[in-house]
């Protein structure tokens, strides 16, 4: 019997072994494709989902976040002033009030945070408390905060839903171009290394 494999044969064989290794390069190349689409693909929230961990598990970066509320609200001295005005600065702003007992136990974390960085950015609790409790909020927010946060209030409450809070207390952070970046919902402390680590990012910023 012939054992010779005709060229016909050979070619065939040829032919079929070049086209699996161009499957595998068109498929090697694919895959790098994608894994360099990840990798260089830039975090929600740029960057900060990072640092969602431990105190901060419950960061939250929203892709349709509200603008920053224009609504007009009221300091300690019945001035009025919106948080618009503060534009240019790291904003941490947090809505509460004296009925609400997680608010009364973080704001003291706040106040830490205040201190810790004063001068970089700025903290703005803002109560909704009715006009008759606005004298006890100031007198709480004061000693709470050991004297390092200033009082503004909404009695209309509608801060509330400028921000679309799911419920208090709810901490939002805005960058220096007054857009929000990450916003907390629930009760943290604020005056820990892993908020620490949130800030310096957030300040780190351009």
């Amino acid at each position: 019997m012939n054992s010779d494999i005709g060229p016909s044969v050979t070619k065939g064989r040829n032919w079929a072994f070049t086209a699996a290794l161009l499957m595998l390069a068109v498929g090697a190349a694919a895959l790098l494709y994608v894994l360099f689409a990840a990798s260089s693909k830039p975090e929600t929230g740029g960057g900060l989902s990072r640092y969602a961990v431990g105190e901060m598990a419950a960061l939250t970066m929203l892709e349709d976040a509200p603008p920053i509320p224009t609504r007009t609200l009221a300091d300690a001295a019945g001035a009025v002033a919106s948080l618009p005005d503060f534009q240019g600065e790291v904003l941490v702003v947090n809505l509460w009030a004296t009925w609400c007992a997680p608010c009364m136990e973080e704001m003291p974390t706040l106040g830490a945070l205040q201190r810790r960085y004063e001068g970089r950015l700025r903290v703005i609790p803002i109560s909704v408390d009715s006009e008759a409790d606005l004298e006890k909020a100031e007198r709480e927010l004061a000693r709470l905060s050991s004297g390092a946060l200033p009082f503004f209030s909404d009695i209309s409450r509608g801060v509330l839903f400028d921000l679309r809070a799911p419920g208090m207390p709810l901490t939002v952070i805005y960058n220096r171009r007054g857009e929000e970046i990450a916003r907390l919902p629930g009760a943290a402390e604020w005056g820990g290394d892993d908020a620490a680590a949130l800030l310096d990012a957030v300040l780190a910023e351009p």
